[in-house]
């Protein structure tokens, strides 16, 4: 040892070194080969949902065994065509095309505004209804009997039935027009003097109840192609007829409305017992009492 301090060789100063060794670092996947495995779990779970949801579909299970409906105003009855279409979707699969079909549906019949439909597994479906909430409907009457009965909604004319129509009750204004002129709005639309009869039978007003005050019945007789048909509007509380002969505006008519009434409180022992049901043309400037 003292020999090699002879020659030169000072190991106290190799002890005193400290030889500093980097780590290795950890060896990392490639970019690109961690994008290729992503993108393979991305296809192979876009290959197998679909496959597993479409399986579920022929699982009893989960077919449709119930479909509840709730509708935007309590105690509104539900649409009985609704409840049809709902029956049709029953024992199909809650997993398949069927709900989304049923609120298609839904959303096409009349009475309805707008479906919010849920699923509840497993077998469950959840219907909610915003119901349509017409001023006017236009009833096509043949000899003595009421044939198809539209709901004006949106500018269009919309069937509804019979039984569906009577939840509104006397809420609605109810147009009577021939089959011939019926068949003839179906086709070419609302014309403008059909529009004006609608503007002023959807502006009679109504009493607190949410009721038309002293209508009954609306009828409109066409004249085609040419002026102003007749508007035929029945007073039932007045018994009295009021014929619109031109088009007018809605104070005029509120105001012949106002006259009629006048005249019947005043003298309504005398109408009653010598003239009974009365008649009335209302012009643009005149109200006319016929006997």
């Amino acid at each position: 040892m003292s020999n090699a301090y002879a020659h030169g060789y000072d190991y106290d100063s190799y002890r005193n070194v400290t030889f500093d060794f980097p780590n290795e670092p950890f060896r990392e996947l490639p970019k690109t080969q961690h994008k290729r495995k992503v993108l393979k779990l991305v296809l192979i779970l876009f290959v197998l949902c679909p496959l597993i949801w479409y399986a579920l579909q022929y699982i009893p299970f989960f077919d449709i065994t119930k479909v509840t409906f709730t509708t935007s105003s309590p105690g509104t009855v539900v649409p009985s065509q609704a409840k049809e279409l709902a029956q049709k979707t029953l024992g199909k699969s809650i997993m398949s095309q069927a709900p989304k079909k049923l609120k298609q549906a839904l959303i096409s019949l009349p009475m309805v505004e707008e479906v919010h439909l849920r699923r509840r597994l497993f077998s469950t479906l959840q219907v909610s209804l915003s119901m349509f909430h017409p001023e006017t409907a236009i009833a096509v009457v043949e000899p003595s009997q009421v044939a198809t009965i539209y709901l004006l909604k949106h500018g269009k004319l919309q069937e509804i039935s019979p039984q569906d129509f009577a939840i509104y009750g006397n809420n609605v204004f109810v147009v009577e027009v021939s089959s011939t002129y019926g068949q003839h709005l179906l086709q070419y639309g609302l014309d403008a003097d059909m529009q004006k009869v609608v503007e002023l039978a959807t502006q009679m007003g109504k009493d607190v109840e949410g009721r038309y005050r002293i209508v009954g019945t609306i009828r409109y007789q066409e004249n085609l192609g040419k002026a102003f048909g007749n508007m035929i509007i029945d007073l039932p509380a007045y018994r009295s007829s009021l014929y619109i002969r031109e088009p007018i505006s809605e104070s005029r008519l509120h105001d012949a409305l106002g006259l009629i009434k006048l005249e019947r409180e005043n003298d309504q022992i005398r109408n009653v017992a010598l003239i009974g049901q009365l008649r009335y043309d209302l012009y643009a400037r005149a109200l006319v009492s016929r006997q």
